[in-house]
């Protein structure tokens, strides 16, 4: 592996003691022999450049084993950050025959394309490859301003920048401890009226005090990584660390060599200018005050010390001041940012604050499932609700949360909150990515009306998660989860396990043999008791058990049966959820894993088993096409007088008891309970359905619950997820 270019520095101390990835092995191609190599590329095609999705797991993990094997030149980056950025489409492969040549991971910020990693594979340098991908990228995004990239100077790869089309446009220490100079460079797209670039993108300017400084001289003091998270490469852009005359007095007043350790450290930093005394004496005097009015006195040498540090952090012109003493943020937190808006944050809050300045969309609320309810990214300010949700029955200390959340907050590992319509937070989780496996870290619901609902949509929601990501198990790391979430995982299949309970997420439409052969490889994996082996001719309640433990397997040699339905979008909107309206659905009826659809109590469909939704509506005004939209699972079917049905049914279904009076026979209606509805990727076609059933020999427009064969149901399901 060779190194060509990059956007960042060598890793930092953290990044070299973190835990690589836990990524299925995977053996680069480029990693074979020159000769081979030789014979290879004369009879290769043209290069292809191609976005890595994060469905392409094979290309996303070779580009991982790139970045791994380059990384003390290109740096470090979590398995995560790649996810990611292939998620954003931000993730560019360089392909001969399917074999990766090179790649270039970038994101987008303030009309900036930030460039992160450029690798190209040795056996392919000279062959213009990086001015290829460099190129492509700058036509994706030619309405931005132009690329940034950064670079160690010794790398010595100034000529390569040029030869690419970057001018050099500034140059400062790095943040290692040998103050290695970053040089920026700059690639500009050539719009007109646009001010001069500048090499310092800051989003937020802070000051800290010495508990800081000294995490950084000693990695190994405790909970040290969250101040060394401040000077990691993701947020150093971003981050400006400004050291201050209250810092240096600190550290004139330590004894012994860690006097120069920490005088050495403070020299990477820029030092804030000082400013006129009688400025300094009325910020003071400002805060004393205010300390005052709340009957609070300074009394010992270490709360001068304090009240320097925040004195020096408005004077600084900083937005924040980042400390780890707790008790110096609940004294002066309140009182900093109301007078001067200055925050006093812990180092792993300012990670958090970063990403809210940086991606402020994402920590909007945005409804959930078309209710009333919504969710989003939370952000500091959410920590004293959060701390809120301590486990089952209070059993965590909010301590002992706290440190969890901020041990989150370093790894980058976002926090998802669900609120109430009257904005009380109601759910939280964090989820993180660890090879094949989605650990949920964190998951937690409030004690509220909706909390069994909300914990079976959340775990359903989670699963989903982890099909949409291509992950083949679903962990619930959590050591406090309420009995709200441990009925919902129980009833969801989850099974209990050394490391928590834990679910297969198999996204397989197959054979038993085949499903059971997936099965037995994932338990082995990730070192778990194997499944029983499946046989062709499961019996339905066994095959529609096995359906929900390990949804979204379909066994199609089973007995469990399959039927195509009918369904006006009137009332698939609420049912479904499709097509999307401007109208907001009853929450319950939102956030519910079960729902029903009425219909007369004539001779219909069988439970359990499947069905594949066909939106039968269609008119120059209707918003969707017909066709099949989504599978769901059968679970019940109750027949009954049309009063007692809706009274049982009335939070799940859309009919009124009148329609249903008005669709009875001989005074009798049918319910159909179904759960776990899969929304299709694309809307299997009227004409497709036709094609279909020719080669089935089967109807396919049904004008009532129509059972189709196995065949029937593999072909419209996998064109409608895209399996083929």
């Amino acid at each position: 592996m060779c190194w060509v270019g990059s956007a960042v520095v060598a890793p930092s101390r953290r990044q070299r003691s973190l835990v690589r990835p836990q990524t299925r092995p995977v053996t680069p191609r480029h990693t074979r022999s020159v000769e081979e190599g030789s014979q290879r590329r004369a009879s290769m095609s043209k290069t292809t450049l191609i976005q890595i999705r994060e469905a392409d797991e094979e290309k996303l993990l070779a580009a991982v084993e790139m970045g791994n094997q380059a990384s003390t030149t290109v740096g470090f980056l979590p398995i995560g950050a790649y996810r990611r950025a292939a998620s954003d489409g931000h993730l560019l492969g360089a392909f001969r025959d399917n074999n990766l040549m090179g790649y270039a991971l970038y994101g987008i910020a303030r009309n900036r394309v930030r460039l992160t990693h450029l690798c190209v594979a040795p056996e392919w340098r000279g062959r213009h490859l990086a001015k290829e991908m460099v190129e492509w990228i700058s036509a994706k995004h030619a309405d931005s301003s132009g690329m940034r990239a950064r670079c160690r100077h010794d790398y010595n790869l100034g000529d390569m920048w040029i030869a690419l089309g970057f001018r050099r446009i500034g140059e400062k220490p790095g943040r290692s401890k040998e103050a290695l100079p970053l040089v920026d460079w700059w690639l500009d797209h050539g719009h007109p009226n646009l001010f001069s670039v500048s090499s310092d993108e800051v989003v937020v300017r802070a000051t800290f005090d010495l508990n800081i400084l000294r995490d950084l001289v000693d990695p190994k003091r405790q909970d040290a990584r969250d101040s060394l998270a401040l000077v990691d490469d993701q947020a150093s852009d971003r981050l400006a660390l400004i050291k201050t005359s209250a810092l240096d007095a600190e550290i004139d007043n330590i004894a012994g060599p860690l006097r120069q350790a920490c005088t050495d450290q403070a020299q990477l930093f820029r030092h804030a200018e000082d400013s006129a005394q009688h400025v300094a004496a009325e910020v003071r005097a400002q805060i004393v005050a205010r300390l005052a009015d709340r009957g609070e006195e300074l009394d010992t040498s270490q709360d001068g010390y304090d009240l320097r540090h925040v004195v020096s952090a408005v004077l600084a012109g900083a937005s924040v001041f980042i400390t780890r003493d707790q008790d110096l943020v609940r004294r002066y937190s309140e009182i900093a940012l109301e007078l001067f808006g200055v925050r006093t944050m812990h180092p792993a809050n300012v990670i958090i604050h970063l990403d809210e300045l940086s991606r402020a969309e994402a920590y909007k609320p945005a409804a959930l499932l078309n209710t009333d309810y919504s969710r989003r990214l939370l952000g500091v300010s959410d920590e004293e609700n959060i701390l809120r949700l301590n486990g089952s029955d209070g059993a965590q200390r909010p301590r002992a949360l706290q440190r969890l959340l901020r041990d989150l907050a370093v790894q980058g590992v976002e926090r998802h909150g669900f609120f109430a319509p009257d904005e009380q937070l109601i759910a939280v989780h964090s989820l993180k990515v660890v090879g094949t496996v989605l650990e949920i870290q964190l998951l937690r619901v409030a004690d509220h009306p909706m909390r069994d609902t909300v914990a079976r949509q959340l775990l359903f929601a989670l699963r989903k998660e982890a099909v949409d990501l291509g992950l083949s198990v679903l962990r619930l790391r959590d050591q406090y989860l309420s009995r709200a979430v441990r009925s919902a995982a129980h009833e969801s299949g989850f099974i209990e396990g050394e490391a928590g309970p834990w679910a297969m997420t198999l996204d397989v439409c197959s054979s038993a043999s085949e499903i059971s052969q997936r099965a037995a490889e994932i338990a082995s994996r990730i070192q778990e008791p194997q499944p029983p082996h499946l046989r062709p001719g499961l019996p339905r309640l066994a095959a529609a058990d096995i359906e929900t433990s390990w949804w979204p397997a379909k066994v199609l040699d089973s007995h469990l049966k399959s039927y195509l339905i009918p369904i006006q979008q009137s009332f698939s909107a609420d049912l479904l959820g499709i097509p999307e309206t401007m109208d907001r659905r009853a929450d319950l009826l939102g956030l519910s894993r079960e729902h029903v659809y009425y219909r007369s109590a004539t001779p219909g469909a069988d439970a359990p088993s499947r069905i594949v939704w066909y939106i039968s509506e269609t008119g120059a005004s209707s918003p969707h096409f017909a066709g099949a939209v989504a599978c769901s699972q059968l679970i019940e079917v109750a027949e009954g007088e049309p009063g007692d049905l809706y009274r049982r049914f009335r939070h799940l279904g859309v009919w009124t008891e009148a329609q249903l009076r008005g669709a009875s026979t001989n005074g009798l209606v049918q319910a159909m309970v179904f759960a776990n509805t899969e929304l299709f990727a694309r809307v299997v076609s009227r004409n497709e359905l036709r094609d279909i059933a020719k080669r089935t020999k089967e109807t396919h427009i049904p004008l009532r619950p129509l059972q189709i064969s196995p065949t029937f149901f593999e072909a419209v399901y996998r064109k409608g997820r895209r399996l083929e």
